[in-house]
Order: structure tokens, then C-alpha cells, then sequence
């Protein structure tokens, strides 16, 4: 059975990286019908925090991804013990009692000569009666992995293909610091394997961890699962990624109105191509069914903003069923302070749902249809001050008292005030719009009249009425 994992870091929020790997660690399981494991690595005492740990896990459920097993490295830690003495007992590892300064003076020395640093070794040799004699004095130490010299680690990487590494670039490393806690290549291992991880699915940055990964399954008896590491992904100017190519947190984009189907599809395709060429909009079922790891991309992926803003109003306009939508619209209607009812909400965006692209921005743009008085932009008081404009409004008034009014009927009046007064359409339109929503852009007069009761568009043009005396 194939098992795939993530294993995020609570120590800051979902990146828009993470959460891709997340996804397509989580579609290649759920295509072969196997099992997904979300493993929080919180060995990081002084970074890692329960806060930032509840909401990654609130932000994965947002973006829909559902896990079958969860675990936490901090529970861990005895199982940790029990493998690192089985790596000493067995002479993998060893025991290392260099202070900070000796090693401090090693990686000077290496910088001098302009050679990387390695850890020297000097350890390694350590009798049983000079490491018990270290131990007893209390010497703090640390526990190395023991990497055999001249050794070439070789795998198959799943997308990148073959990669090559000589041990000899990194030499003996840490597996247990000084304060007792595991360090990240080995309690991955530990866990990976006990976990029956099959397939590693993650970031092309975890490539130079992978032959010290490698070595301690080997010494440790384990199978090597299968690795895939997904490339980077780029700002539209080639360079990494960053904030100010827009790729903030997940929760970031959450808190501006991106729908999560649609966040989650768009992540789907930065690095993955789709069977069906042309196609960008797949239901979370379909990408489950068609994803597959050959079809990631080795290149690195471009981060387009716009095309996600771009695929955002297409799930708001077509692909969520009104209910849904209305059922993620009502928290930004009421975080900006606005009552009303749902129905009258779903009236709203029955008419309006193709005019933005985010919550965010349909809140600010459909705020006449919420407030309950209206309040002017300089442009909008200037045209309502025009004498034309006073005289459509006193017009409109009149012929709207009578009967329903609604899209249809606004059109007919706009036509009889038009000939009556001698004015262009724009006039008409303008007065109207300036008066029903204080500005002279954004939603149509004709679908505010279809959607307002009566009586609050009386209301308005009257008050704009009084305003101009």
C-alpha cells in the first residue's frame, strides 16, 4: 500500500510552498488509494509553538486536505532514545564531547583555507574507558552519525531522476544534540520507517538531506522508501519567491476572500500538468483520480497572482453553488460590520456574483446593497449638484411611486425621463447611480432596483433630494 506523508514545522504559518506539497503529497496517496499521515515535527523547543500548531492543522482542513493518521515528534521522544542507542551500540555512531569553541576553531580553519567545513572526526576515536571517563565528569556531547568514508549515495529520484552525492562533502553530522533532543534527518528516518512510509514527497530543498537519510536507514535495517522532491517555485520574474510576488501564508490568502476549492486547484498546477491540455478547473475528485507524479514538472513552477485572483472568480461565478457561496460570504458581510439576512444575501449574489473576485472585494463593492444611508464620494456629490441630476431624481421619484419596481420597470422610467428632459442616457444613469450608491462606478442602477426594497430606494432619493435643498 502506498503511504505518503506531510511534515510540517509549527513554527510559522503555511506558505504557499508547504501547502502545495502538502496537496500533492496528499493527491498521490488518495490516487492510489492509499494512506496519508500528518506528522507535526515539533522537536524545535524554542520555535516550534501550540499556536502556530492549531492553525496549520485549521488551514490544511481549510484547503480540504484530510488526514488518517496524525502524530506529533514531541510524543516521541522515547522511541528516539531506543534508535540512537541501537546507532551507538551498534557503532554507526558515536558519542562526541567537542565543545562549541573546538568546533568553532575547525570551521574557521576550513573558511581559511577555503574548503567547506566537515567535522573533523575527532571523536570517532574515542576508546569505551575515555568516553565512560568524559561521562563521568559530565561533559556535555553529542551523538554523530559515523557516515562511512568515500562512499557515493545513489537514488532514483521519482521527478529530479538520478542524483548522485558524495558522503565525503558533509562528513559525520549530529543526530542528537547536547540537550538530548534528536535533530531532523534522524527522527524523520525513525519515523518514516515505522510509519511505513512508502513515497517521501517534499520540497527539492531536502535533496542534501537525503544521502544522510539514506545512510541511517541502511544502518538501521530499514527499507528506503521511494523520493520525490517537487522544484522550487518562482516569482514571474524568475527569482525566488517572496512576499512581494504575493506569495504570503495560506491563512493570509484565507483572510482576503480566496476561495479553498480554488486555492487548492490553482496549487495543484504550479509544477503539475493535467492530462487534459487546456483545462484549469478540476474538482478535487477529478484531480485525485488524474494526478500522478510523472506529470510534475522538474523545472521550477511560476507564481502568477492574477491567474489565482483569475481562477478565484471563476469558483465564485460559476463553480459553487449559490448556497455554498453565500455560506462563505455571510463571515466578511458580518467582519465588516454589516447585517443581513441570508436570503437577502443570496438575492444579492444571485445578480452580482460575476462582478468580483475575491470575498473581500465583493463586500467593498456591494456595500450599497448592506448600508443603510448612503454616503457620497466627491464625484458623486458633484454630478447630484448638476440641475439635470436634480431634476431626473424628482422625476424618478414620482413615476416609482406607483406599482413594483424592479429591473425592467427602472429601464422604462430611465427612457420617459430621457425624452422628457431632453438628456443623454449617461445623465440619467449617472443621477441615478450617484444617488442610489453614492458613487458613480460599480453595480448596475437596474439590478440595485431589482434587488433593494422599494421603500430603501425611495428612502435614498429622497435624501439625496433633501442634501440638494
Amino acid at each position: 500500500m502506498v503511504v505518503s506523508r506531510f511534515a510540517p514545522s509549527p513554527t510559522g504559518y503555511l506558505h504557499l510552498g508547504n501547502a502545495r506539497t502538502a496537496i500533492f503529497s496528499y493527491l498521490f496517496a488518495k490516487h492510489h488509494r492509499g494512506k496519508f499521515i500528518l506528522r507535526v515535527e515539533d522537536t524545535d523547543r524554542e520555535r516550534s509553538t501550540k499556536e502556530f500548531e492549531e492553525m496549520l492543522l485549521e488551514d490544511l482542513k481549510w484547503l480540504g486536505i484530510e488526514w488518517d493518521e496524525f502524530y506529533r515528534q514531541s510524543e516521541r521522544f522515547d522511541i528516539y532514545r531506543e534508535y540512537a542507542e541501537k546507532l551507538v551500540q551498534s557503532r554507526h555512531a558515536y558519542p562526541c564531547f567537542c565543545t562549541v569553541e573546538e568546533l568553532e576553531e575547525e570551521r574557521k580553519k576550513a573558511e581559511e583555507k577555503g574548503v567547506p567545513y566537515r567535522y573533523s572526526g575527532k571523536c570517532r576515536a574515542l576508546s569505551k574507558e575515555e568516553v565512560e571517563e568524559f561521562k563521568r565528569q559530565g561533559k556535555p556531547y553529542t551523538i554523530r552519525f559515523r557516515v562511512p568514508d568515500g562512499r557515493v549515495v545513489v537514488f532514483q529520484d521519482l521527478i529530479k531522476g538520478h542524483i548522485a552525492i558524495n558522503v565525503d562533502d558533509f562528513g559525520d553530522f549530529v543526530i542528537v544534540r547536547s540537550d538530548g533532543t534528536p535533530t531532523y534527518n534522524f527522527v524523520v528516518v525513525v519515523d518514516d520507517a515505522l510509519m511505513g512510509v512508502t513515497h517521501v514527497v517534499r520540497g527539492e530543498d531536502h535533496i542534501p538531506n537525503t544521502p544522510k537519510q539514506i545512510l541511517i536507514y541502511e544502518a538501521l535495517g530499514f527499507e528506503v522508501p521511494k523520493f520525490a522532491h517537487l522544484p522550487v517555485i518562482l516569482g514571474e520574474d524568475r527569482s525566488k519567491l517572496s512576499k512581494r510576488h504575493g506569495a504570503v501564508s495560506v491563512r493570509n490568502y484565507r483572510e482576503e476572500g480566496y476561495l479553498s476549492p480554488a486555492l487548492f486547484n490553482f496549487l495543484c498546477l504550479l509544477g503539475w500538468s493535467p492530462p487534459e491540455e487546456g483545462r484549469e478547473i478540476f474538482s478535487k475528485k477529478e484531480l485525485i483520480d488524474l494526478f500522478t507524479l510523472e506529470g510534475v514538472n522538474s523545472a521550477p513552477a511560476v507564481f502568477n497572482k492574477e491567474k489565482l485572483r483569475w481562477m478565484n472568480g471563476v469558483y465564485i461565478r460559476e463553480v459553487l453553488s449559490l448556497d455554498r457561496l453565500v455560506e462563505e460570504f455571510m463571515p466578511f458581510l458580518e467582519k465588516a460590520g454589516y447585517k443581513a439576512d441570508k436570503d437577502f444575501v443570496r438575492k444579492v449574489l444571485e445578480k452580482t456574483r460575476d462582478s468580483f473576485e475575491t470575498l473581500t472585494e465583493g463586500v467593498e463593492r456591494l456595500k450599497p446593497f448592506f448600508v443603510q444611508e448612503v454616503s457620497y464620494s466627491e464625484e458623486a456629490m458633484a454630478v447630484l449638484e448638476n440641475e439635470p441630476s436634480r431634476r431626473v431624481l424628482e422625476l424618478f421619484l414620482q413615476k416609482v411611486q406607483e406599482g413594483d419596481i424592479n429591473a425592467q420597470r427602472v429601464k422604462e422610467i430611465a427612457k420617459e425621463i430621457q425624452k422628457e428632459l431632453n438628456l443623454k442616457a449617461k445623465e440619467i444613469w449617472h443621477a441615478l447611480r450617484a444617488c442610489l450608491t453614492g458613487e458613480l462606478e460599480g453595480i448596475g442602477v437596474d439590478i440595485m432596483c431589482d434587488v433593494l426594497p422599494k421603500e430603501r430606494v425611495l428612502h435614498r432619493v429622497i435624501k439625496a433630494l433633501e442634501i440638494l435643498g
